[in-house]
């Protein structure tokens, strides 16, 4: 499948398994392009640390014109949670750096030593993907590689403090056998997502 065919296809299930309509469309007022302590709280810190190890250009980041970030899809009604569907490309060496920094009392969806292996694993294709990409405050060849590392932080960092519930992450590789929302298909996400809804 397309980049981005397999994430429609997943959170098609997803919303299936769970009898609730994802919302593709959805914005919120914290979940913006950079990172400021009024969003990030406790955890600015934490995030200005990792924009900096990723090689983030502070003054381009805090001038840039603010735009709203999109997520994969939002799950309302009483589940009030993120969903990210993680293709390989977020598995780089950037991704990778910023679990350094993951402070131990946060609460996440997914398995972080998982998700690390998996960049151990993928850091090199991921890496290569659109390399020579750069943005306005990573701008040096992979500089989106390190961007799309840096705002899937915001994806777990920020629902905390906004009051909800932490964002739910699934791979690829952990529905690499599902190609269309059939019986089996909702069968092996209703048993992943026993593991990630808390």
């Amino acid at each position: 499948m397309a980049i981005g065919d397999k994430q429609k296809l997943i959170t098609d299930i997803v919303s299936t398994v769970l009898n609730e309509q994802a919302q593709t469309n959805i914005s919120f007022d914290w979940f913006i392009n950079k990172h400021n302590k009024e969003h990030f709280g406790k955890y600015f810190m934490t995030i200005d640390r990792i924009f900096a190890t990723l090689k983030g250009d502070k003054q381009a980041n805090q001038t840039k014109r603010v735009k709203a970030l999109e997520c994969d899809a939002y799950f309302g009604g009483q589940y009030h949670f993120i969903f990210e569907f993680d293709e390989y490309q977020h598995f780089s060496s950037s991704r990778l750096r910023t679990f350094n920094f993951y402070p131990i009392d946060l609460v996440v969806n997914f398995n972080i030593e998982e998700w690390k292996r998996l960049c151990e694993n993928h850091k090199d294709k991921a890496d290569k993907y659109r390399k020579a990409k750069a943005t306005v405050d990573f701008n040096f060849p992979g500089g989106r590689t390190a961007q799309r590392a840096y705002f899937d932080c915001f994806r777990d960092f920020l629902p905390e403090i906004n009051n909800l519930q932490p964002t739910v992450r699934i791979n690829e590789f952990e529905v690499t056998n599902i190609y269309t929302n059939n019986k089996e298909a909702c069968s092996i996400i209703e048993k992943l997502l026993k593991t990630k809804i808390i």
